[in-house]
């Protein structure tokens, strides 16, 4: 039954007396999905004084089925009483609701700035309450979670994670970034139907908490694992697993990662800013998507990666430290798309002067510094091994130190007795210069070499001007599109 319009008697309509203007309340009218989902964008201070509008939008506030405790303004730098005013007034939100269904609690609190106090504020006891609100959303039958929480800096006793959220049967989602908050391994009577784990800069109790990963997320597709602290051994062997990611750039010690499924197709190990070292072994028959990039050790198992379709290899290994990357370059022969950086490049011709033949190989960047001498014959070791090729691109990284003598050695005589099979069927060059002469001379060995040449990009730094002209004097066997784009230097 439609309602009737809701009248509103205003003031005086220029002297005629009262004037009553009809008014239509459409969105009460909506259906409460739609009405939900409306709620879903309005902020949750906004929601609690919705919910003072009528006994109606109290009941919609509070049975939305999705909460979101974020867009506080100057959190950090509010007032504690202010802050205890607003954490109570979220307490009663949350109190009010009751059972109601959750879909998904989505938490973003920055701790109170305390840096010019000289004692601890009250604002310390949030870590608790924050807690209890974890342990209310559970309580909700929630199904997704996403917390993203910095506590204040005095108390350092780091404090538990709610383990009611392992034992839960509705959860599908959990993401943590909770500094000084400890996860406890659960209890592995109870089976977890979580499909996203997404832990960072937590502390794990023990490696148990691996174990339970193994034996009782049996649902568990995805996995990421960033900065968490107090492990050294991380072993998985999952039946369901689908995606894994480390990304560790604090640890000073070496941490064994041992992680296998048949359902792996993505891996990312990065320890690009870590002091420490990853020792990896891998057994993923059907990985498509591989990351290994920092502190690697050499003595890594990859096992067979028939399915392989990209990988980023960027280590930093000292080169006489990694003896073995032949092997792991060798593991990558079913790979379309690579991309190399120059201490993996280095280490890879070192090794009796082998190559991988990556014969399905179509995407190839290699990210160096200044093209060396030294570099040079590592480079070509590497183009050797890939007849297919369609796209080249030499990316300019530049390395600490980077050198800038020494890039000269190499002429076109010197490129035209390697015998590159790749030039004949390349159809896309990019090759940024740093100086010398190397680069230049590589990119005219291709233009009047490469017969599918369809473009090349050369890029290059305003000092270096004078390479438009000795590219274009090149005799092209082809007709490719030439550009030149001058660049500013990178940072390192």
């Amino acid at each position: 039954m439609e309602q009737n319009p809701k009248s509103l008697t205003t003031g005086s309509c220029e002297g005629e007396g009262p004037c009553t203007v009809n008014m239509i309340d459409r969105l009460s009218n909506l259906p409460k999905e739609l009405i939900h989902h409306i709620l879903s964008n309005v902020l949750i201070e906004d929601l609690a004084q919705l919910t003072c509008v009528s006994k109606r939008w109290r009941e919609l506030c509070l049975s939305s089925p999705s909460l979101e405790f974020c867009g506080f303004k100057d959190l950090m730098d509010m007032a504690c009483e202010r802050r205890l005013k607003l954490m109570n007034s979220l307490d009663r939100f949350l109190l009010n609701r009751g059972g109601n269904q959750m879909k998904s609690f989505l938490l973003f609190w920055d701790g109170h700035n305390d840096e010019e106090l000289e004692e601890p504020c009250f604002c310390v006891n949030e870590r608790f309450r924050i807690m209890t609100w974890i342990q209310n959303a559970v309580r909700c039958k929630v199904e997704k979670v996403h917390l993203l929480v910095y506590f204040s800096g005095f108390d350092d006793d780091p404090i538990a994670f709610p383990s009611c959220a392992f034992r839960s049967s509705s959860l599908r989602s959990l993401v943590v970034e909770m500094r000084r908050t400890v996860v406890k391994t659960p209890s592995f009577d109870f089976f977890s139907n979580l499909e996203k784990l997404d832990l960072r800069d937590v502390i794990i109790q023990d490696e148990e908490f691996f174990k339970w990963i193994s034996c009782s997320c049996k649902s568990l597709k995805d996995l990421s694992l960033t900065e968490i602290r107090e492990i050294h051994t991380i072993t998985i062997e999952s039946s369901s697993l689908e995606k894994f990611h480390f990304l560790d750039y604090a640890a000073d010690e070496t941490c064994h990662i041992n992680i296998s499924g048949e359902k792996l197709e993505e891996i990312n190990v990065d320890c690009n800013y870590s002091s420490g070292t990853a020792v990896v072994k891998i057994v993923a028959p059907n990985i498509k998507h591989l990351l290994l990039e920092g502190n690697v050790k050499n003595y890594m198992n990859l096992g067979e990666l028939k399915c392989l379709e990209q990988a980023a290899i960027l280590m930093e290994p000292i080169v006489d430290d990694f003896d073995k990357v032949n092997e792991v370059i060798s593991s990558l022969r079913s790979v379309e798309v690579l991309v190399l950086n120059e201490a993996t490049i280095k280490a890879a011709y070192k090794e009796d002067h082998m190559q991988a033949q990556l014969d399905k190989l179509w995407y190839l960047q290699m990210n160096i510094g200044s093209f060396t001498d030294v570099l040079v014959p590592a480079v070509v070791c590497v183009l050797r091994g890939t007849p297919e090729l369609c796209t080249l691109y030499i990316r300019y990284k530049p390395t600490s130190p980077d050198p800038s003598s020494n890039t000269s050695g190499f002429d076109m005589e010197y490129w035209k007795m390697q015998n590159l099979k790749f030039v004949s069927q390349v159809e896309n060059v990019t090759i940024e210069l740093s100086g010398g002469c190397n680069g230049i001379e590589l990119a005219r060995y291709i233009l009047e070499r490469a017969g599918s040449l369809e473009k090349m990009i050369i890029r290059y730094f305003a000092e270096h001007s004078n390479v438009i002209g000795k590219l274009k004097e090149s005799k092209m066997i082809s007709s490719p599109s030439l550009i030149f784009e001058e660049y500013e230097r990178p940072y390192r």
